[in-house]
């Protein structure tokens, strides 16, 4: 179509030319385009769109809405009359007429309290609900009205009411959660015991007077309300939970003075299992039923199966004492259409376009139609909807939330659960417990550590939860794959965002996956160990002991510089004080404040190193008054020895809900789909965070985002002025025997140096007085022969010559230049001559036995002046046959029982494979054990147990455990001896060489 112009140039007729095609070409396309008309389908469909559009406009029309998209229900919710409270219109009647529910109670001339809503499948029932709850919505504010809708088919019938501003929360899908239900159950009788508590508190008998009161200008009354229920195809629900009936019969009865009331919706109506609730029920709708009877159950009569088999969605009769009205709910599913307005509408709401014209010193008129209403029919205005423009209940529930914005927000009955929550990270925790941004640390908390989310249904709440461990070791217990590890970390992230460096530290043992590692960057960690090193382990549990013994020692000692009474001693408190407190005073210095250890896996420490195991657990005996904690984690509790000292516990979910030490019963419905779930002591159900703040969330996995969130906050300290907690320190792989510091002054007189030890991180020695005697095992190469060249040297820095005669057994020539010849006084290298040796050293030693005639008094008093006398073996392995009880030093025996009265000490080596044969079953070891001797294990199989349950493993040359039966073990690095040459060695023909 070309428009024409109203004036012509002479010679011209169009303004523009037209296009134009052979007549052979416009046969083709006439031809195409009449093959395209609408078949059945589509103008069932067109029909359907336009009759939904035509719904949708009606329920606006009856609400008094113009134009939904600037729809604002304030004044209308400002505006309710007593009489409109709790009454909004249902449909129509065949008629046209408005069909009007009032659910208030008969006092105030309602059909409430309670009623039910039965139809089938496809009969309207949710669009029904949907437009009902709706109308409420529109014309109550959320302070006036409460709803809390029950989906329980669980397909989002009811979806979009969730975000109406009067909506305390939406229930769906209880079938296969339990837990679920049970919280529900929980949510109504917390809510009707808070009305119940609110009217007693302020002496009202029922909530219409409460609210009389208010609206009358009792300001220091809190809103109450209305709360209507709607439970969509509740029926469903008893079919797995048939008691929920009776909690629903309980609420019911108490509904009508707290202003509860419940619409039950469902397929067909449950007599026998909801008598009750039947009974109280004042009003009935009925839709499409399946037969007469379920009418009949429904609303009393036949007639909803008998006149509504054919009638369109939505039709229903409502039943009110007896009497029937047949009528249409209202619809608001389709998609809204706005109101067609003519052009001079549009121009005054939206302006005029004018094109872009030249602009000259010329002076043009604007166009003619400026200023002009021109009318144009109704369809050259295209105001239909995009394809995804908002159905009429969206956008109703658009213009309610975005209205209520300013409001107060209401009392909230339906928290979401735990497990429809997204992941709870710890910046949320820690922000919301102490009431700052996450990061914005405090450097002394009080050891208060939050670690997740508290639900509470009854009390409709959900809460930050934390351990407070200023005076209580913690424990962390859950089945695994529980996320004991999320637990232990979420623990240490929290004390580290709330305490400063110099304020907590951290050591850890990582039997558990390795993920205690990933808090390693915090500058409040010392040292971590994992699993499979041993030998760090070990470590890390004797710095904490080494920590406890300090503390136990300088605190008794320690006098206060500045105290008047000269009072002596320190006790947690005071040294919390002084170290951390405003008025800083001076206190024994070592570097850490309260210490934490932190043990992921107890149940693999216990199977794999039984002694370490019980050491941890002895740190909890009295440790705490020394500010050492401990948090130990485990598959069940039953499994921590100590369980009854760990105060601080987190319980996730059990293998065994009996184990539970929060709730059996309610541990037996803890969700087992959701990591980090479990109970707190009350019984209610909780959350534990992540480790790792949101911004991190999008990693790849949490190890990943814990690290990165534990470098973030080192950097956060670090920019404070703070710098790293003191480092574990670990055995060096070498060390000189001239690099050893002296022993101590509290050493024993009979001290010989050999080593470094763990324990202290200092050095190591042998106790001769304590254990005579001592011998190690291991495999070749390990150091056996350096431990013994290193006793050596041991001897002739401790002692003199006269103090000590040493006696060499040495088949392979291996020992024999360790010592100086003032002290060596036999060295035998060939086996027959060890075995004549032996013997006559047997028959000398007897002669070191005290006289026979000796009373009581005079054997105490007897000590013989007479220097030492050491026997060295290397190695023991070479003189006892493979599988035999006996050895070349047989005659030694007895005198290794008893070399106490003899200043005897036998120092020996032998190889630790196959320990059974060769030395638990040899007589000279068994009588060194008994007489007393400290055992040396060096590198070798795990599988041989040396002594106890002491056992070798996996060692570099030199590293070893020192064994001690009375004083436990701890691991060493043998020092290198000095390198000394002796002159050369002479054998008398009768195999001893004599000094």
């Amino acid at each position: 179509m070309v428009a024409v112009t109203k004036s012509m140039p002479a010679g011209l007729l169009f303004a523009a030319v037209p296009d134009v095609m052979p007549i052979y070409e416009a046969e083709a396309l006439a031809r195409a385009l009449s093959a395209f008309t609408p078949t059945d389908e589509a103008e069932s469909v067109l029909a359907k769109a336009a009759a939904e559009a035509r719904a949708g406009q009606d329920f606006t029309d009856t609400m008094g809405i113009y134009d939904l998209r600037s729809w604002n229900p304030v004044p209308r919710w400002n505006d309710l009359a007593p009489t409109d409270r709790l009454r909004a219109p249902i449909g129509k009647t065949p008629n046209g007429q408005l069909v009007y529910l009032d659910i208030k109670e008969a006092a105030e001339n309602g059909a409430g309290p309670h009623g039910s809503m039965t139809g089938i499948t496809g009969s309207g029932k949710s669009e029904h609900l949907k437009s009902w709850v709706l109308a409420l919505a529109a014309t109550h504010s959320p302070e006036q009205l409460r709803i809390l809708l029950g989906d329980f088919k669980g397909q989002a019938g009811l979806g979009v009411l969730e975000h109406l501003p009067h909506c305390v929360g939406i229930v769906s899908n209880l079938e296969n959660s339990r837990h679920k239900l049970e919280r529900f159950k929980l949510v109504l009788r917390g809510e009707v015991n808070r009305r119940q508590e609110v009217l007693h508190a302020t002496g009202f008998k029922d909530v219409r007077d409460y609210e009389r009161a208010r609206t009358a200008g009792r300001t220091d009354l809190e809103p109450i309300g209305a709360l209507l229920l709607v439970l969509d195809e509740f029926s469903q629900m008893l079919e797995f939970a048939p008691e929920m009936a009776k909690v629903m019969d309980q609420v019911g009865l108490v509904g009508r003075s707290l202003w509860i009331h419940i619409i039950n919706a469902s397929q067909r109506a449950e007599q026998g299992k909801m008598s009750g609730m039947i009974a109280q029920q004042t009003y009935a709708i009925g839709l499409k039923l399946k037969d007469a009877g379920e009418s009949r159950a429904a609303i009393g009569s036949t007639r909803a199966w008998e006149e509504l088999k054919n009638a369109p969605q939505g039709s229903a009769f409502l039943v009110i004492d007896g009497e029937h009205t047949r009528y249409r709910s209202f619809y608001t599913g389709g998609q809204y259409i706005p109101p067609k307005r003519n052009a001079a509408e549009r121009d005054r709401a939206e302006g005029h376009y004018l094109p872009v014209a030249r602009f000259t010193s010329a002076v043009a008129a604007l166009p003619d139609t400026i200023g002009h209403d021109i009318e144009l029919e109704d369809e050259l205005i295209d105001d239909t909807p995009e394809d995804d423009a908002p159905t009429v209940a969206e956008l109703m529930v658009q213009r309610m939330a975005a209205a209520a914005t300013t409001l107060p927000r209401g009392h909230r009955m339906w928290l979401p659960a735990l497990d429809e929550t997204s992941a709870l990270t710890i910046d949320v925790v820690v922000s919301e417990f102490w009431n700052r941004p996450w990061d914005e640390f405090s450097e002394d908390s009080g050891l208060v550590a939050a670690y997740g989310r508290e639900d509470d249904p009854y009390a409709h709440s959900q809460d930050v939860v934390a351990l407070r461990l200023a005076d209580s070791h913690g424990g962390v217990a859950g089945a695994p794959q529980t996320g004991k590890s999320t637990a232990l970390r979420t623990l240490i992230m929290s004390l580290a965002m709330a305490n400063s460096p110099e304020r907590v530290q951290f050591y850890g043992i990582d039997c558990g996956g390795l993920k205690i590692q990933s808090v390693a960057a915090l500058p409040h960690v010392c040292g971590i160990a994992g699993a499979g090193d041993e030998e760090k382990i070990q470590r890390v549990v004797s710095e904490v002991e080494r920590i406890l013994r300090n503390r136990q020692r300088d605190w008794a000692r320690w006098v206060d510089p500045g105290a008047r009474d000269g009072h002596s001693g320190l006790d947690l408190l005071s040294f919390r004080a002084n170290k951390f407190g405003p008025n800083k005073r001076p206190v024994p210095e070592d570097g850490h404040g309260d210490v934490f250890l932190v043990v992921d896996n107890m149940t693999a420490i216990k199977t794999e190193m039984l002694d370490l195991h019980d050491r941890i657990h002895a740190l909890t005996q009295g440790a705490l008054n020394f500010g050492v904690h401990v948090i130990l984690g485990a598959d069940t509790w039953m499994e921590l020895k100590a369980e009854a000292k760990l105060a601080a516990k987190v319980e996730l979910r059990l293998a065994e809900y009996s184990d539970s030490r929060m709730d059996r019963a309610a541990a037996k419905n803890v969700p087992d789909h959701q990591k980090g779930r479990g109970l707190v002591k009350s019984g209610n159900e909780m959350l534990v965070a992540v480790p790792y703040v949101a911004q991190f969330a999008e990693m790849d996995t949490e190890v990943a985002a814990t690290n990165a969130t534990a470098e973030l906050v080192a950097h956060k300290w670090l920019a404070r002025g703070f710098g790293r907690a003191p480092q574990l320190q670990q055995l060096p792989a070498d060390i000189a025997f001239a690099d050893l510091d002296p022993l101590p002054a509290t050493a024993p007189r009979h001290g010989l140096r050999i080593g470094i030890g763990e324990r202290e991180m200092s050095t190591a020695w042998l106790d001769l007085d304590l254990n005579p005697h001592a011998y190690c095992a291991g495999t070749s190469k390990s150091g056996r022969t350096v431990f013994l060249r290193t006793v050596c040297a041991a001897i002739m820095e401790t002692y003199t010559p006269q103090e000590a005669q040493v006696i060499m057994f040495d088949p392979e020539f291996s020992i024999g230049d360790a010592l100086s010849k003032e002290y060596r006084t036999v060295w035998v290298t060939e086996h027959q001559k060890i075995h004549q040796a032996a013997e006559q050293i047997a028959q000398r030693l007897e002669g070191r036995r005290p006289p026979d005639n000796l009373e009581p008094e005079e054997l105490r008093d007897w000590k013989p002046q007479r220097p030492k006398w050491f026997i060295i073996v290397d190695d023991l392995t070479l003189l006892s046959p493979a599988g035999a009880t006996t050895t070349l030093l047989q005659p030694l025996v007895p005198a290794a029982e008893t070399a106490r009265n003899l200043d005897l000490h036998i120092i020996a080596a032998s190889a630790s494979d196959d320990w059974y044969a060769r030395g638990g079953a040899n007589k000279l070891i068994a009588a060194m054990t008994r007489g007393g001797a400290s055992v040396v294990v060096l590198d070798g199989d795990p599988k041989n147990v040396i002594i106890d349950k002491v056992r070798p493993a996996s060692r570099i040359p030199g590293r070893a455990e020192l064994y001690l039966r009375k004083g436990g073990g701890q691991l060493i690095q043998i020092a290198q001896p000095p390198d000394l040459r002796a002159a050369t060695l002479s054998v008398s023909g009768s195999g001893v060489e004599q000094g």
